[in-house]
């Protein structure tokens, strides 16, 4: 299938919005690696491509993803309290397990519960399937933009508490190693990275602060607070993994192999964003 179709069908981008980015070619496909090579109007969708969008396209609810209205509305008043709200944005607050983007193997996602609501909810940023605390979500095409560009410029300050499986050597630091996005998971560029690794990871910064250690469960773990003033995939989790040598508790994908806790400690506590009231 055409890119342009595949798009037009699988989100509720408009008609002219579409052409509009199509031709300043912001729609990118992003190989195994983690470059991005733009797309034209005309190149062939295939599976197993990875397509980059703008955050403000967002895809359209299929009827075997929500079935039942009832049935979401009962998980959003259970799983999706509103922490704040203005007439332009809400800050959910987002339970572990709970995917914000429909998937293979997703049975309810945010987006698509949102979408059963009769608001205009736009996903502006994404926090993983099992990472829990506030997510923005734009209730204007005007508003996502505008935080969109926030999120891009980093005026959005994001502060984090995880429970780390292990003590970090120093009590607090600043990991600032770029971290290369392998499609299904990320790796942080060390030393011993090759060149090629190098030229395709992007820019990468945590900080971090040891709050308390202890011991969970027989084995040694730190709460720790980090913020991050970039925003990778992964980039806590890989970071707290692989530079750390102390993974998230729970995070099986990054490190904590035994399963030594029943869902992943990450929360995103605390989120800044920029005056969006006259959106």
């Amino acid at each position: 299938m055409r890119l342009d179709r595949f798009i037009a069908n699988e989100t509720n981008i408009s008609t002219s919005l579409l052409f509009k980015l199509l031709r300043k070619r912001a729609v990118a496909q992003i190989d195994d690696s983690g470059r991005r090579k733009r797309l034209h109007p005309n190149d062939r969708v295939s599976i197993g491509m990875c397509i980059s969008l703008p955050c403000l396209v967002t895809p359209k609810l299929k009827a075997a993803t929500v079935k039942d209205a009832g049935k979401a509305q009962e998980l959003i008043q259970r799983h999706l309290p509103i922490i704040r709200e203005t007439a332009a944005v809400a800050i959910f607050q987002k339970p572990a397990g709970l995917a914000c983007q429909g998937g293979s193997g997703i049975t309810y996602s945010i987006d698509a519960l949102l979408q059963t609501t009769g608001v205009a909810y736009r996903l502006v940023h994404r926090l993983d399937r099992n990472t829990t605390g506030a997510l923005a979500v734009a209730k204007t095409r005007a508003a996502a933009a505008a935080l969109t560009h926030a999120f891009r410029q980093r005026l959005v300050s994001k502060n984090y508490v995880a429970v780390l499986d292990g003590h970090p050597r120093e009590r607090q630091g600043t990991i600032d190693n770029a971290l290369l996005n392998t499609g299904t998971s990320c790796l942080a560029i060390t030393p011993i990275s090759t060149e090629q690794q190098i030229q395709a990871a992007k820019h990468a910064v945590t900080n971090y602060k040891v709050i308390k250690r202890g011991v969970f469960n027989g084995r040694p773990v730190s709460i720790v607070a980090l913020d991050i003033p970039t925003g990778r995939k992964h980039q806590i989790r890989v970071h707290c993994a692989q530079i750390l040598n102390c993974p998230v508790l729970g995070d099986t994908r990054y490190g904590d192999t035994v399963k030594a806790a029943k869902h992943m400690y990450l929360h995103l506590v605390q989120m800044t964003i920029p005056p969006l009231d006259h959106f």
